[in-house]
């Protein structure tokens, strides 16, 4: 690679023709992979890169942009307004879920249920004294006769 007088990588000219990076950028804008646009323009995932990376490509994407903030977004509240004041149901439920007022039933955390019972210091205190796992019934009894401790929950082993 040549390096100016700094050290700095020269950036080299591109030999994409115009038209050709037109397109590129304009793909890129309709929201097309890198990927897809190298595959259609049949050139390499690089060249895309350089193309979308120059200068020129980022004013314009930029003015697209600002454009579409400026006229664009605008208009489509003011249109959501009067959709909304039509009582649209579709309108407002995309905008409760937009706006992450709403929730998919995917996205609730789960809440579990009660604790589940586990015999897990029992069961090693039985296999200690008697050198054999207990049964569960077994676990009960020998829980209440021979041991004084607080009975261990799955939830309990959860750090908060």
């Amino acid at each position: 690679m040549n390096k100016d007088k700094q050290g700095q990588a020269k950036k080299r000219k591109l030999r994409t023709p115009l038209a050709k990076q037109a397109r590129i950028t304009a793909r890129r804008m309709h929201g097309q992979s890198i990927r897809q646009i190298a595959a259609q323009e049949n050139i390499s995932k690089d060249t895309v890169m350089r193309v979308l990376s120059q200068e020129e490509t980022s004013l314009l994407v930029r003015g697209y942009r600002d454009t579409i903030l400026e006229e664009h977004v605008p208009l489509a509240m003011d249109s959501l307004k009067r959709l909304l004041q039509r009582d649209d149901r579709q309108a407002t439920i995309e905008t409760l879920y937009g706006s992450r007022v709403l929730t998919e039933r995917q996205e609730i955390q789960k809440v579990e249920d009660e604790p589940q019972r586990t015999y897990d210091y029992t069961r090693a205190e039985f296999f200690g004294k008697y050198g054999r796992l207990p049964l569960n019934s077994e676990l009960e009894e020998f829980e209440r006769t021979e041991l004084n401790i607080e009975p261990i929950t799955k939830a309990g082993l959860i750090e908060p």
